[in-house]
């Protein structure tokens, strides 16, 4: 961070960008960790065909509650985050109107829309019990949407990592305790949909609480503070100016939220639950690794609008830059250990589970191309183009759609996964060219071919000759991480200036220091 910016950080008492980083990072790893220990426990205690089932619940409840929000959450990251530099707290609240009404008035419509259609749905899927599900399900929308409206507006109010604990933390470890005692219960999907959906209730509260702590206690920093090379934005923000932005957001939100499941949904339609339970499986193991740009995106999203509201591109560059090194350094080891071992990790949800080794080690090499890009889609949102992403989805989810159609009945479950790798390419690449053919920012690529090399190396190389060695065992995946992590890191740190890793690394370092406890002298 520019040394103004940080400056102001330090006189308001708020952590930096690397405690932040380190915190948020912290709390989306334990997220995703308990997530997977969810799908894992489910699978090994009713098999594929019902985690098939939860994964089907789980598609449906995130699809509902994303059109439920339209974006509002997005776009109180974006606004409140540039009010926070030029606003005040009469600025701050009448945002939060904005978002949060229509919000209110379109989950209760739809939830309400649900409820009456429930028997509907249950005889047009043919599957026992579905109404009283949805029946359930239907009255938590309203606070569920409301919990990520007051999610967006903690992230752009600058609370990522109490944000973060919250729905990283608390609420993975509520569902993973209410799906085990649901299924303790019997696991109907009555069962497993309460236990899915009720944790909602007390994330919300807390979410609420903290966005109104946040506002009272509201300072703004000042424009005079953070002097950027541009004119500074109007933080007077109107009803047809935010929804301009926030629903083209809310319908890329809501076409990425079905692009996450279509595939899960097409397995289960043409090939079955026990199907549809594998490839969950899959999905779910990719989540892990995606969990990692969902952090940068989380940290870098306020600060960049904050940077392009002020006209200070070259800290925007840097912020850009650096999300592109993290991504890269963090999230390659990850994918290739994953797609590597990828029959090994499987098996561990039980033994009918590793039939999808393929297509997570094609997916696996998939996601390591798309994280190269760096944070493209938090800079197209931060910088206003949610049209423009809008757009790359829904050239994505055509190709998911139609791809999906034509090859999951004749290919199975390496249909699917074309499917998805086709869609995943297809956004990255229009979000990387607009990024930086258009906003003028490009991924750093000379320093990430070195960190690239090394990756591939450690975590290629080395875990293809234990997998050759030892076989696709957990023996062979644990030595690989156990003597493969420090070298990798060894080599980071001594080559961190040639890497662009230095200020990076420095920044990790300084937080660690100030993370220790401090102690006094014994009494001689």
């Amino acid at each position: 961070m520019s040394d103004p910016m940080l400056a102001a950080k330090r006189a308001k008492g708020e952590p930096s960008t690397a405690r932040t980083t380190v915190l948020t990072f912290s709390s989306v790893l334990g997220g995703a960790v308990l997530a997977f220990a969810t799908a894992l426990y489910l699978g090994n205690q009713v098999g594929e065909a019902g985690a098939g089932i939860f994964f089907q619940i789980m598609a449906f409840f995130s699809i509902v509650v994303v059109a439920s929000t339209f974006g509002a959450d997005t776009g109180l990251v974006r606004n409140l985050a540039a009010q926070r530099v030029l606003g005040t707290r009469k600025n701050l609240q009448r945002t939060i109107v904005i978002a949060g009404l229509p919000v209110l008035l379109l989950s209760m419509l739809l939830g309400l829309v649900l409820w009456v259609n429930a028997e509907s749905l249950e005889q047009s899927a043919h599957v026992p019990g579905l109404a009283a599900a949805i029946r359930l399900a239907a009255p938590l929308l309203v606070p569920a949407a409301i919990m990520n409206v007051a999610f967006g507006a903690m992230r752009g109010l600058g609370q990522v990592a109490s944000f973060s604990a919250i729905q990283n933390l608390l609420l993975p470890t509520l569902r993973f305790g209410a799906v085990a005692l649901a299924i303790l219960l019997g696991g109907t999907l009555l069962q497993l949909t309460a236990a899915w959906t009720l944790p909602v209730l007390l994330g919300v509260s807390l979410a609420c609480v903290a966005t109104w702590l946040s506002i009272r206690g509201f300072h703004p920093v000042g424009a005079n503070v953070l002097v950027g090379t541009g004119t500074p934005n109007d933080p007077q923000v109107s009803f047809w100016s935010f929804w301009g932005f926030s629903s083209a957001r809310g319908m890329s939100a809501l076409v990425e939220t079905t692009l996450e499941w279509v595939d899960v949904i097409a397995v289960a339609v043409f090939m079955g639950p026990a199907a549809a339970g594998i490839y969950g499986a899959v999905n779910r193991c990719v989540r892990m690794g995606v969990m990692l740009e969902h952090t940068a995106r989380l940290v870098t999203g306020p600060m960049l609008s904050a940077c392009l509201a002020i006209g200070n591109h070259s800290e925007a560059r840097r912020l850009f830059n650096d999300t592109a090194k993290l991504l890269v350094g963090c999230a390659w080891p990850f994918y290739l250990t994953l797609g590597i071992f990828g029959q090994t990790v499987l098996s561990l949800f039980g033994s009918g589970f590793s039939a999808g080794a393929v297509p997570l080690a094609i997916i696996s090499i998939v996601m390591m191309l798309a994280v190269s890009a760096g944070g493209v889609q938090s800079m197209l949102l931060m910088g206003g183009k949610s049209r423009w992403q809008l757009g790359n989805k829904a050239c994505a989810l055509s190709a998911a759609l139609i791809l999906n159609l034509l090859l999951v009945p004749l290919w199975g479950l390496l249909g699917a996964v074309t499917a998805w790798s086709v869609a995943i390419l297809v956004d990255c690449s229009l979000a990387t060219l607009q990024v930086a053919r258009v906003m003028g920012f490009g991924a750093p690529v000379r320093e990430l071919l070195p960190l690239a090399g090394i990756c591939l190396i450690v975590f290629g190389a080395g875990g293809l000759a234990w997998r050759i060695v030892l076989g696709p065992t957990l023996l062979a995946a644990g030595l690989q991480l156990a003597i493969g992590m420090p070298i990798y890191l060894m080599l980071c740190i001594r080559f961190g200036k040639r890497l662009g890793l230095e200020e990076l690394l420095a920044q990790l370092l300084q937080t660690f220091r100030k993370a220790r406890p401090k102690t006094e002298n014994p009494v001689r």
